[in-house]
């Protein structure tokens, strides 16, 4: 899947390369890859939002700026040691909140132009 993902995304710029290689299986895929991937940050969302509730503003604060990488080399260390499941968790959740996402964009682009192609 990730395979097909990686050829689409290097598709051609030109306009006949780019017809001769999509077809409308691989339109079909994008399109199904989409309502997945919003699925997946859907409930990203969710499962993000019930443990921001778990941990209290004042820890995700703290995960933030250990996300945001704000820490310093020192700071960073005892961070990490200080860390719980749920604090792991909700970085995990960001990790693949980020991707998802990004991976989303990537498809929705890809869509955009296959269909100024058309």
């Amino acid at each position: 899947m990730f395979a097909k993902l990686k050829q689409l995304f290097s598709m051609p710029k030109k306009r006949n390369d780019a017809e001769a290689i999509m077809k409308a299986d691989d339109v079909e895929f994008l399109a199904d890859m989409a309502v997945q991937l919003d699925e997946t940050i859907r409930k990203l969302v969710i499962d993000e939002q019930e443990i921001l509730e778990k941990l209290g503003p004042a820890r995700v604060q703290e995960l933030k700026e250990f996300w945001n990488q704000e820490l310093t080399a020192e700071e960073d260390a005892d961070f990490k040691r200080s860390m719980d499941y749920w604090d792991k968790t909700l970085i995990r959740i960001w990790a693949n909140s980020k991707r998802a996402r990004q991976t989303r964009a990537q498809v929705g682009q890809t869509l955009m132009k296959l269909n100024s192609h058309l």
